[in-house]
């Protein structure tokens, strides 16, 4: 089981536009470091999280953002992180 995935892994990958799903990922980690600047908190978003958040934003049903992430085959239980951060 993956339990994280590189930021970088979602470039190509699409629901309107191509590179949608990576710039959220890249602004929902953005958002999560500065949460989480000054705490001992590590904030992060799974897969599952992002389609929910990227449904919420476009006003697309999510059950049809998840069944277009699956076609891509990632793990929805897998946090995004940044590349560095993953080995």
């Amino acid at each position: 089981m993956v339990d994280k995935i590189r930021v970088s892994d979602l470039k190509n990958v699409s629901v309107l536009f191509e590179g949608d799903i990576y710039d959220l990922a890249r602004l929902m980690l953005e958002i999560d470091d500065a949460k989480d600047k000054g705490t001992n908190g590590r904030s992060r978003h799974t897969i599952k999280g992002l389609a929910i958040k990227f449904a919420m934003l476009s006003d697309i049903d999510s059950v049809k953002v998840e069944k277009i992430l699956l076609q891509y085959h990632l793990p929805f239980g897998a946090t995004v992180e940044h590349d560095k951060d993953v080995q």
